[in-house]
């Protein structure tokens, strides 16, 4: 399983077309504009341990087993909340006044996982703005179903508006902000409707800021990890005094889902 190394960096929403446009200069790219559904999905049953369908995802010899073999190990040892992610950037753009999309997932558009480990602690080895955790994404179709299957259940739901940017270093520049998913009307009398989305549809965000995640994949080495932590480094010192990155912070990015006594031995 690879590691994902990042900074992250608070961005005013006033500042939000600067900072796009220094990254756009960074990076020299062309800044991607996407949407992506998130579905944040946990267990309510903290008895279920690992993938109980695991055994049929094997039998099925998918280019996805080994990935659901190694979040099974996983999820034999502690429960998470993960995420289920479908890009609904066209839906959302090409939604008119008139024609304006609905918010269940696009039949063409196949939902990724993502799994974020617990960050790893934090290491006098590596610059203190940095943080390292491990991360596993698993594209399927059938992702509603099997997550269904193994029992998961949605927490919440949100939208992210995101812009991205790549350097020639292999870095991945990620601003986003959330808005929540409108919520299905109907009642106990009627059906219920998924509500229409469009940009204007979205409302404000959650909050009046963006948020700037750089980061960078690497196998799971200590030299590979090391390269990481340094190229970020100097990307910090290049980037200082444009943003502000924020130190390393264990527990804004802690993923476990946890019984109420493991949240109060934890607190």
């Amino acid at each position: 399983m690879p590691h994902e190394i990042f900074l992250t960096a608070i961005v005013p929403d006033d500042y939000a077309f600067n900072a796009r446009a220094v990254l756009a200069g960074h990076t020299e790219m062309r800044e991607q504009h996407r949407f992506t559904k998130v579905r944040y999905m946990r267990r309510e049953e903290f008895g279920v341990k690992g993938l109980p369908t695991n055994k049929d995802l094997q039998k099925e010899r998918g280019p996805n087993a080994a990935l659901w073999q190694e979040l099974h190990q996983i999820f034999l040892k502690q429960s998470y909340i993960i995420q289920e992610r479908t890009d609904i950037t066209d839906e959302i753009k090409n939604a008119g006044a008139t024609d304006a999309i609905t918010a269940g997932t696009p039949a063409a558009k196949v939902p990724r996982l993502r799994f974020n480990d617990l960050p790893d602690t934090m290491s006098s080895r590596h610059p203190q703005h940095n943080t390292q955790r491990k991360t596993l994404e698993i594209a399927d179709p059938r992702l509603g179903k099997i997550l269904a299957d193994n029992k998961f259940t949605c927490k919440t739901e949100s939208i992210e508006e995101t812009y991205h940017w790549f350097d020639d270093k292999g870095l991945e520049y990620v601003l986003t902000r959330v808005f929540r998913a409108p919520a299905p009307r109907g009642n106990n009398n009627t059906a219920i409707e998924k509500p229409a989305l469009s940009v204007a549809a979205l409302g404000d965000p959650v909050a009046p800021f963006w948020t700037l995640f750089v980061s960078v994949r690497v196998e799971s080495t200590p030299e590979r990890m090391q390269q990481g932590h340094q190229l970020l480094e100097t990307t910090r010192q290049f980037l200082t005094g444009v943003f502000d990155f924020r130190n390393f912070d264990r527990r804004a990015h802690d993923t476990r889902n946890m019984e109420p006594r493991q949240q109060a031995a934890s607190g």
